[in-house]
C-alpha cells in the first residue's frame, strides 16, 4: 500500500493566519510603525500580562501551526525546497520596501538594511539546497542488514528574533525550520512590528496555511508562546536577559532551545600590522550599523608597540564616520541612554576619552562614534553586551596577553585578529572561546556562518548547516530482511 502524501487541500482545515489578527495589527488594521499592539519601545525581555486580543492571536497561531506541522513533515523535500525558493523570490522582490520599513522603525541606514534583506533571501536559498543534500551516517552492521540515520522535524518551532538584523535572522530561522520539515511561528521584536508583519505575509504567501505564522505584540506574547507545550523548539536571537528567562521556560516544557551567543565581538591588533589598515578595519567592526550588530567589536586589544599610531588613526576614522553618512541613530532613546551609561561609568573610573562620549544636543537617538582607552579595570562595563558605536581600546604587552584577556571575558560569537604571524593566527583560532575567528578580515555576522560558541544552557549556533541539525531529530534505522529471506551459511543468492 503506497503512502498518501499531503497536498494543499489537506491544509484546508487549518485556520489561515493571514488576516490582521494573526499578524498583530490593531483593531483599526493599522500597519504603520506606530500602529499595532507594540509601540516599538518594548524589548523582548519585558513581559507583563497578556491582553485578551494577544492571547487570541497566540492561540490561533499555535493551533494552526500544530495542525499544519503534521502535514508539512510529510511533504517531499523537493516541494519544501521549491517553497523556500519562492519565499526567497518574494523577499527579494520586496527588498526596497522591507529595507525602508527597517530603516524607519529601527533607524538602520537604508543601504545596510537592504544588504540585510538580500542576505536573508540568500539564506533561504541556501537552506533550500541544504535540505536536498542532507544525509546521515550509515553503519556497517549485519551482512544482510542496513543501519542508517534519518532526520525528522521537531514539530513547531518558535522564532524569537531581535531588531538589529531582523530580516536576515527571520529568513534564516524560517529557512532552517521549513527545510527540516517544521512549522514555524515567528515573534518579531516589538521595536519593528510593521516590518515583522510585512515579512510574515511574504513568508506565508508561498506555503500552505499554518506552516508559517507571525504574531506581533508585547513581550508577554513571546513569553506566552515560549511557555506553551505545543512548541517543540525555540530559536532565540535577542538579549541575554530574555535568553535566561527562556531557559527556564524550555526546561519546564521540554522544548529544545537554540540561542544566539550573548556578548560583543573582540578585536585584536598584533604588532607589525599597518595602523591605518587596522584602524579602518576596527571602525568597520565597531561602528557599522551604529555598533548594534551582535558581531560588533566593543573591545579592541592592541599591542603596545603600535598602540599610539593605532589610536591616532582610529580617532581619524571616528571623525570620518561622524562627518559622513555612514552612521545612523540607535534604535531608540532608551538604547542611547544604556550605551551612554556604560561610557560614563568608564570615564568615572579613569578611562581616557579619545573620541565621542557625549550625547549631542537635540532630540533623537544618535550617538557619536566613541573611543575610550585605559587599563582593563576602567573598562569593565565593556565585557558585557554594549549595543552602540563605542569601542574600548586596551593596550597589551604581548599577543599572548591579548588572547588571555580576550578569553577571560565573554567574547560573543566572533573575534577578529589582525596579524602577520601565522603562528599567532593559529594560536588565536585554538584559544579564543568564540564560534567564528576571522583572521585579517572583519567579522560581519553573516547568516551563512555557523557560530556554535561555548557549551551553555541551550544550543548556541549560527545560521549555517548546524541550525538545520538543531531543528531536526536524528533517528537510526536498523533494517533486516524477514527471517525466511535471510541467507544462511554457504547459501548462494
Amino acid at each position: 500500500m503506497s503512502a498518501v502524501l499531503p497536498g494543499k487541500a489537506d491544509y484546508a482545515g487549518a485556520p489561515h493566519p493571514s488576516g490582521d489578527d494573526a499578524f498583530g495589527t490593531d483593531a483599526s488594521g493599522a500597519d504603520a510603525a506606530t500602529g499595532g499592539a507594540a509601540s516599538g519601545t518594548e524589548t523582548e525581555a519585558e513581559a507583563g500580562a497578556l491582553a485578551a486580543p494577544e492571547a487570541q492571536r497566540v492561540e490561533s497561531a499555535l493551533q494552526s501551526a500544530r495542525r499544519a506541522s503534521a502535514l508539512w513533515r510529510r511533504t517531499p523535500q523537493a516541494e519544501r525546497s521549491t517553497a523556500l525558493r519562492e519565499i526567497a523570490a518574494a523577499v527579494e522582490s520586496a527588498a526596497h520596501e522591507l529595507a525602508d520599513l527597517n530603516s524607519r522603525e529601527t533607524g538602520r541606514l537604508f543601504d545596510d538594511a537592504l544588504e540585510g534583506v538580500r542576505s536573508g533571501a540568500e539564506a533561504l536559498r541556501r537552506f533550500a539546497e541544504l535540505g536536498l543534500l542532507r544525509s546521515g551516517p550509515s553503519l556497517a552492521g549485519a551482512f544482510s542488514g542496513l543501519d542508517f540515520t534519518v532526520f525528522e522535524p521537531r514539530g513547531v518551532v518558535l522564532g524569537l528574533t531581535s531588531w538589529d538584523d531582523p530580516v536576515a535572522v527571520a529568513c534564516a530561522v524560517v529557512g532552517a525550520s521549513l527545510a527540516a520539515g517544521n512549522a514555524v511561528v515567528l515573534k518579531p521584536s516589538g521595536r519593528c512590528p510593521a516590518l515583522g508583519r510585512r515579512l510574515g505575509r511574504l513568508f506565508a504567501s508561498a506555503v500552505p496555511a499554518g506552516v508559517i505564522g507571525t504574531v506581533t505584540g508585547s513581550g508577554a506574547v513571546g513569553a506566552a508562546l515560549a511557555e506553551d507545550l505545543r512548541v517543540d523548539a525555540i530559536v532565540h536571537i535577542g538579549s541575554s536577559e530574555a535568553a535566561d528567562s527562556l531557559t527556564q521556560s524550555a526546561c519546564a516544557t521540554g522544548a529544545h532551545l537554540v540561542r544566539g551567543r550573548p556578548g560583543n565581538g573582540v578585536f585584536i591588533v598584533d604588532r607589525e600590522v599597518d595602523p591605518g589598515w587596522a584602524a579602518a578595519s576596527a571602525a568597520e567592526a565597531a561602528f557599522r550599523h551604529a555598533g548594534q550588530l551582535r558581531s560588533a567589536a566593543s573591545r579592541i586589544y592592541v599591542l603596545e608597540d603600535i598602540a599610539d599610531d593605532f589610536l591616532e588613526a582610529f580617532a581619524g576614522q571616528a571623525r570620518q564616520w561622524t562627518s559622513g553618512e555612514r552612521l545612523g541613530p540607535l534604535v531608540d532613546a532608551r538604547a542611547r541612554k544604556d550605551v551612554h551609561r556604560v561610557v560614563a561609568q568608564a570615564l568615572d573610573r579613569g578611562a581616557l576619552r579619545i573620541a565621542g562620549g557625549a550625547i549631542p544636543d537635540g532630540s533623537g537617538s544618535y550617538y557619536p562614534p566613541t573611543i575610550l582607552t585605559g587599563p582593563a579595570a576602567t573598562l569593565e562595563g565593556f565585557t558585557e553586551e554594549v549595543r552602540g558605536p563605542v569601542a574600548a581600546v586596551i593596550r597589551v604587552g604581548s599577543f599572548g596577553e591579548a588572547i588571555a584577556e580576550a578569553a577571560h571575558c565573554p567574547c560573543g560569537a566572533s573575534a577578529t585578529v589582525l596579524t602577520r604571524d601565522i603562528a599567532h593566527a593559529q594560536i588565536a583560532a585554538a584559544e579564543l572561546p568564540v564560534g567564528t575567528v576571522v583572521v585579517n578580515g572583519v567579522a560581519q555576522g553573516a547568516t551563512g556562518t555557523d557560530a556554535p560558541g561555548l557549551p551553555q544552557t541551550g544550543s548556541p549556533v549560527g545560521f549555517g548547516p548546524r541550525l538545520l541539525d538543531e531543528l531536526s531529530r536524528p533517528k537510526v534505522i536498523h533494517l533486516e530482511p524477514p527471517v525466511v529471506s535471510r541467507p544462511g551459511p554457504g547459501l548462494v543468492i
